[in-house]
């Protein structure tokens, strides 16, 4: 060995030496080389800010290290796993969202945990409206059978006349109120008497006192307006009826009533569609 590199390990203690050994330190020429090389590492590294920097010092720091991994194209987004089949997942509002991810350098790791529970927390919204909407929809349902079954033991089956005579004059009231300007469709809607109108633009009835006051309204207000027959030929005849048709009356009563029109339609057992209403 050499006695420089044999002066310079003498002059240690037994750690130092031991230190030394495991750096593979055997003169000071070893020990200069490995402090240039740390020289060198440390040059390119950077210094975290301690507890006395300044906002603005950690502000430009963590602007530097998330330079190296924000991506430039914008982040990838991947769908969280079991989302409802029919979920609206929001892609344009993904792609914003990542805008603002990217702005505040967001490592693509941590951009997506956010995603994944800003999407988690929508599905569970969404499944929550879900099982609320058909439950309201499914009581609607059953109320409307109810109410059915109540009219049908009040007034016979549904081809009955005095179903048809109830249920027809529940619908020129309805029609001839709207007609003087009061319309009540929807507040019958609001206060659960009757269900929105479908894709065919009929209401089911949930409460078959609506029913009730309607043909009340109607026998009240409406009796004496010619609205109140069934028939519209001659002897009272119904005009739509399939065995005895009269066209004239009926394209009359289409273009100028078509609520009556309609009524007349159901009474003769077949389908107000048939007639484009």
């Amino acid at each position: 060995m050499d006695p420089e590199n044999t002066a310079f390990l003498s002059a240690l203690s037994d750690e130092d030496k031991a230190f030394a050994s495991e750096n593979g330190w055997r003169g000071v020429g070893n020990v200069l080389e490995s402090y240039r090389s740390l020289q060198e590492q440390l040059s390119g590294s950077l210094t975290v800010p301690d507890k006395t920097a300044s906002a603005e010092a950690k502000a430009a720091f963590y602007a530097d290290i998330s330079r190296n991994w924000t991506p430039k194209e914008g982040y990838q987004f991947k769908l969280p796993d079991a989302l409802p089949e029919n979920f609206p997942y929001d892609q344009s509002f993904a792609e914003e969202a990542g805008g603002w991810f990217q702005e505040a350098g967001l490592h693509p790791d941590a951009a997506q945990a956010l995603h994944d529970r800003w999407v988690g927390k929508m599905a569970e919204q969404f499944a929550s409206h879900e099982e609320t909407a058909r439950e309201a929809s499914l009581k609607q349902t059953e109320t409307a059978e109810a109410a059915h079954l109540a009219l049908v033991k009040e007034y016979g089956e549904p081809d009955s006349d005095s179903y048809q005579n109830v249920v027809a004059k529940a619908d020129r009231a309805i029609s001839g109120l709207k007609s003087a300007g009061v319309d009540l469709t929807n507040w019958f809607s609001e206060k659960g008497a009757l269900t929105e109108a479908g894709k065919d633009g009929l209401q089911k009835v949930i409460d078959p006192v609506a029913v009730k006051l309607l043909a009340f309204v109607h026998d009240s207000a409406f009796a004496e307006d010619g609205l109140s027959g069934l028939g519209e030929g001659p002897g009272g005849a119904n005009p739509f009826d399939k065995g005895n048709p009269n066209l004239r009356l009926q394209s009359e009563l289409l273009e100028s009533n078509p609520a009556r029109a309609r009524q007349l339609i159901v009474s003769a057992g077949r389908d107000p569609r048939m007639f484009g209403l």
